[in-house]
C-alpha cells in the first residue's frame, strides 16, 4: 500500500534491488508489516528482477563499460593494470604514513580531470583531508584548483554509525541534488 511504500521510501528503498536484498527483520522493522508480509515483498521483487546467474557473454559486455582511473604513475597503473577501476570497491591498505590518502587525493583530481560535470565524494574520519594537497595537485595537472575543489564533496566521520548516515546520504546527492558523483574516498573504513 501507499503507506508501506512511502515508509520504504522514506528509510531509503528507492528500488527494486533493494527491497530484494533487505532481510525480512529490515523490512518488518522498517515498514512495520509482519514477516509473511515482508517475504512477499522480498520475494515479489526477487521476481520480477533478474537476479539470478548470468553468462561469461554477458559478464564480458557488463565490464566493457569500466573505466580505469590513473594514479598518474605509469608503475603503479602497470600494478593496477591501468589504474583503479571503476564500478568497484577498491580497498588501500599500509601502515602509518604509507601513501593511502595521497592516492586518494590523487584519485579524486584525476577523477574530476576526466569529467568536468564529476564529484567526488570524501567521508573523512581520521581529518586526513587537505585541500591543500589538492591545490597542488590540480595545479600540477594544469587544472583550477579552485574549480576542482569546489567538486570535492568533504564530509567529517565522527564515529561508525555517522560514517554510515553519511554513505546513506550519497544516494540523496545523486537523485535529490543531481550530483554527477564518480568517485567515493572512505579515509578510512576502520578508522
Amino acid at each position: 500500500g501507499a503507506a508501506t511504500a512511502e515508509k520504504l521510501e522514506s528509510a531509503g528503498y528507492r528500488d527494486l534491488m533493494s527491497i530484494a536484498v533487505a532481510t525480512l527483520g529490515e523490512l518488518v522493522e522498517t515498514a512495520g508489516v509482519s514477516e509473511s508480509v515482508a517475504r512477499k515483498m522480498v520475494n515479489a521483487a526477487r521476481d520480477s528482477m533478474k537476479m539470478g546467474f548470468e553468462t561469461g557473454v554477458d559478464v564480458l559486455a557488463k565490464r566493457s563499460i569500466v573505466v580505469k582511473i590513473s594514479t598518474g604513475s605509469q608503475n603503479f597503473d602497470a600494478l593496477m593494470d591501468g589504474g583503479f577501476e571503476t564500478g568497484a570497491i577498491t580497498e588501500c591498505f599500509g601502515e602509518f604514513g604509507c601513501g593511502k590518502t595521497q592516492i586518494a587525493h590523487i584519485l579524486a583530481v584525476n577523477t574530476l580531470k576526466e569529467d568536468p560535470e564529476a564529484v567526488a565524494v570524501f567521508i573523512d574520519t581520521e581529518n586526513t583531508f587537505r585541500p591543500e594537497r589538492i591545490i597542488q595537485l590540480s595545479e600540477a595537472s594544469g587544472l583550477n584548483s579552485e574549480e576542482i575543489l569546489s567538486r570535492i564533496m568533504v564530509a567529517r566521520a565522527y564515529n561508525s554509525d555517522h560514517q554510515m548516515l553519511l554513505v546513506e546520504k550519497i544516494d540523496s546527492l545523486i537523485t535529490e541534488q543531481g550530483k554527477k558523483v564518480r568517485l567515493v574516498v572512505i579515509d578510512s573504513l576502520t578508522s
